[in-house]
């Protein structure tokens, strides 16, 4: 990504979406993800299913229009690395413990970012809902009210495995 940005005194990224207090985790961040190819995406190829005779077979698994399939939608789509990074680079998500009820009219802000500079707060239904991963009418289903909140190592392993080109951990 380096190569795509003016990089100012002591290896600064030039661009101003990328400069983080000295010191903090986001700094720290930031520079780890600018090492790291942004763009080079994996997903479903669907003309390559058609063509081999098992699109229908990997519908019946991914679903239509689903988390799952909107996940590897959005996975496909053109991003913008150094907005990519500053995104990556300021994500928090302090979940509520597994007891809390939540209230819609004073949403608890789980979910904190910084996009084009501006810092966003939100609930993690309103960011499921923003990001297009789930529809509204989605959250009142098992769907979302069920999902899996927690995997083990081993399925995230996998699971990375499928979507990067990039070991587990390295990046």
């Amino acid at each position: 990504m380096e190569a795509e940005g003016a990089v100012g005194e002591e290896g600064e990224p030039a661009c101003p979406y990328l400069q983080f207090s000295q010191g903090s985790r986001a700094r720290g961040r930031c520079a780890r993800l600018r090492t790291i190819e942004i763009g080079g995406h994996v997903g479903i190829d669907w003309d390559l299913l058609e063509t081999v005779g098992e699109a229908a077979r990997a519908r019946d698994i991914v679903g239509i229009d689903t988390p799952w399939s909107r996940l590897f939608q959005i996975a496909m789509e053109d991003s913008y690395p150094k907005l990519t990074v500053e995104f990556l680079s300021t994500f928090t998500n302090a979940p509520n413990p597994a007891d809390y009820l939540e209230d819609l009219d004073f949403p608890v802000h789980e979910v904190t970012f910084r996009l084009l500079g501006q810092q966003f707060q939100m609930s993690v239904r309103e960011f499921v809902v923003h990001t297009g991963l789930y529809t509204e009418p989605e959250l009142d289903t098992d769907l979302y009210t069920q999902a899996v909140t927690v995997m083990d190592r081993q399925t995230l392993i996998s699971f990375w495995r499928a979507i990067s080109r990039v070991p587990f951990g390295k990046s």
